[in-house]
């Protein structure tokens, strides 16, 4: 639903709309009166809403009226107060306006989200019900098919067999029946035979004259031989069939189990065939069942799709209408969220000196850390300044501030344990002559010939630089920390440029060596505890974003604030942006570098001066901010919305 229905809807009318509502809702629990302020801004012949600023011209312009001219500097101081409580107001009424519109359109983008991916679930199970009907579609019965035919083919090759067979058990009967036929005949030749050769011997026998033995004998001598051979022979022969009769016998046998193992294959392939016709009909009926599934599932996946398409498109439509509400009253496509600091993170600042360019806006970040954390905030410096602590002691009690933790590169890279370096000193020297300044902190150092040697620059408690100095020239410099221990060495060429630089750990070894080419760095050296050399940088920014990256993952809660102009701090965004707090001082006055420098670098939390800088940003991002204001500038200041401009001069 549209929070404003009309485009010409302005932010000031929007606004005192919502600042009655406030209003209603607040009357049940009433809270020390506010600055006067109408609860709806009377529309004029134009149709548009009239200036929220009503009430301050009308109290004004009743003040002026009714106050003497004695009454007219405190009526003024009391109505200036008033426009500031209404800029206070105003300001509330403007961040709770944009914070709830924030979230809507926040609601609405998580709807739009959940809705999408709902939306891509449905299309993978559209298309994976499509492939599976497709899958349906292109299954068929062709093995089972198949199967059924080789089994049908197989069934008439035993058919055949079986014919075959039993036609040879028939013929094989048939012979067993004619040998065993023609084994009779036999026996019954054998047995004529018999009957006779005992008729022949019986008539031999009866006979007992030997002269008719003998006559017998040559009679039937023929027949006796014949009935012999013939015996021979019908033995001979019955031997035969029964050799036949055993073999006819073991392959009608054979030709029986055959028959019988054929018949058992006949049984199995029945069976199989009726398996198969069975499984052919359970594959249709299942791919019938199924399809009917896909079906229903598609036609309600279909109904929920476009459930869901209608969904996406009326977030859409309300997304646009609310994306336009936005425009439309603030003047942006993007909101401003309000940023807050939380506890449970270290916040520090990135420094690299205390120049008076940067010490009106570091006191007032500072500030803002105090006046939001329970805890000290933390500096981060990586320009040298070998007593460094002492300044940033002396600049916090100056701005009244608590003194924040210090981290720097060199007093970090310089750290050793343990100590044991030697406070420098100069003894006396019978051969040398000094000459001390008025205030005693300097003193010029002459030898025997009245050559300057060198240059002593002492503080309260130690020397703190010692310039060397060959034939009238300066040839090298050094330095010492707040213990009155070396920490740099100078180098200088004849013609006066610098050639080195050498940083020393406070136990006396070289940790760090720039190298110069006409007073540019060529390169840095980093050795270790044993003088070794550790690694090579090619220039001082190589080197403070090795130091502040190390640094940074060594710190994994901490979030920096820093200057978006700083190319150290720039060239960290690429890898730590999400913990990177850019703070941009003129937003309002001079928008084209902030707009270019969001647009370079990923940030989405940043802090601005004022309140006028945080609205400004709204018609400059390409993106939603999490953003808050140090207030450096006049943090009541009215707002563009509720400043008072001069008529127009009437032509």
């Amino acid at each position: 639903m549209r929070l404003f229905k009309s485009k010409e809807k302005t932010e000031q009318s929007a606004l005192t709309t919502l600042l009655s509502v406030n209003k209603q809702e607040a009357a049940a629990d009433p809270q020390p009166a506010a600055p006067e302020q109408t609860s709806a801004a009377p529309a004029d012949q134009s149709g548009t809403a009239a200036p929220a600023t009503a009430p301050a011209v009308t109290a004004v312009s009743t003040a002026v009226s009714t106050a003497d001219a004695t009454d007219l500097p405190e009526a003024i101081d009391r109505l200036k107060k008033q426009m500031k409580g209404l800029a206070t107001q105003y300001q509330g009424l403007r961040q709770e306006l944009q914070t709830k519109m924030f979230a809507r359109r926040d609601a609405i983008k998580q709807a739009l989200r959940e809705v999408s991916a709902r939306e891509k679930r449905i299309t993978v199970q559209l298309a994976d019900i499509a492939e599976q009907q497709k899958k349906l579609a292109a299954e068929d019965d062709t093995a089972l098919n198949q199967q059924l035919t080789d089994l049908n083919t197989a069934k008439a090759d035993l058919q055949k067999q079986i014919a075959n067979l039993e036609q040879q058990v028939t013929n094989l009967q048939k012979g067993v029946d004619e040998n065993n036929t023609a084994l009779q005949d036999n026996a019954a030749a054998q047995k004529k035979n018999q009957a006779d050769n005992d008729k022949l011997s019986a008539e031999i026998k009866g006979e007992n004259d030997l002269v008719a033995v003998v006559q017998i004998i040559e009679k039937n001598k023929d027949e006796v031989y014949a009935l012999h051979t013939a015996a021979e022979k019908l033995q001979k022969e019955a031997t035969q069939l029964q050799d036949k009769s055993t073999r006819l016998k073991d392959e009608l046998a054979n030709t029986q189990d055959g028959l019988t193992a054929t018949n058992a294959k006949m049984d199995e392939n029945a069976q199989q065939i009726r398996q198969v016709q069975q499984q052919i009909e359970q594959a249709k009926r299942e791919r019938h069942a199924q399809l009917n599934t896909l079906q229903t599932r598609e036609k309600e996946a279909s109904r929920e799709h476009q459930e869901i398409v209608s969904q996406f498109e009326a977030q859409q439509r309300a997304l646009a209408a609310l994306q336009d509400d936005i425009q439309h009253i603030f003047k942006a496509d993007h909101l401003i969220r309000l940023f807050q600091l939380k506890d449970s993170h270290q916040y520090g600042v990135l420094a690299s000196d205390f120049g008076a360019a940067q010490e009106k806006d570091l006191v007032a970040i500072f500030q803002y850390l105090e006046a939001h954390l329970k805890h000290p905030a933390t500096l981060i410096s990586y320009a040298y300044d070998p007593a460094l602590a002492d300044h940033v002691q002396t600049w916090a009690a100056k701005h009244d501030l608590h003194t924040p933790t210090v981290y720097n590169l060199f007093t970090e890279l310089q750290k050793s344990a343990p100590n044991t370096a030697q406070q420098i000193t100069i003894p006396d020297n019978d051969h040398w002559r000094s000459v001390w300044s008025d205030d005693r902190r300097t003193r010029d150092i002459y030898d025997h010939d009245q050559h300057l040697m060198h240059v002593d620059y002492t503080d309260a408690e130690h020397i703190a630089q010692i310039d060397y100095y060959s034939e009238d020239r300066l040839s090298k410099r050094s330095e010492f920390n707040e213990h009155g221990q070396l920490s740099r060495t100078t180098t200088f060429a004849k013609d006066g440029k610098m050639q080195q630089v050498d940083y020393y750990r406070i136990e006396g070894t070289l940790v760090l060596s720039f190298h110069y080419v006409d007073e540019k760095v060529d390169n840095i050296q980093m050795y270790d505890t044993n003088g070794l050399l550790y690694t090579v940088f090619n220039s001082t920014h190589d080197l403070a974003y090795w130091w502040l990256s190390s640094f940074w993952q060594q710190h994994s809660d901490l979030f920096v604030i820093g200057d978006p102009r700083d190319p150290i701090f720039t060239r960290l965004a690429g890898d730590f942006a999400d913990r990177e707090l850019p703070y941009f001082s003129a937003v309002a006055a001079k928008p084209a570098p902030v707009k270019k420098a969001l647009q370079t670098y990923p940030w989405d939390q940043l802090l601005v001066s004022t309140p006028a800088d945080q609205q400004a940003l709204g018609k400059i991002t390409n993106r939603d901010l999490s953003v808050d204001y140090v207030a450096t500038g006049a943090a009541d200041a009215l707002p563009e919305a509720l400043t008072l401009t001069p008529a127009a001069a009437k032509g």
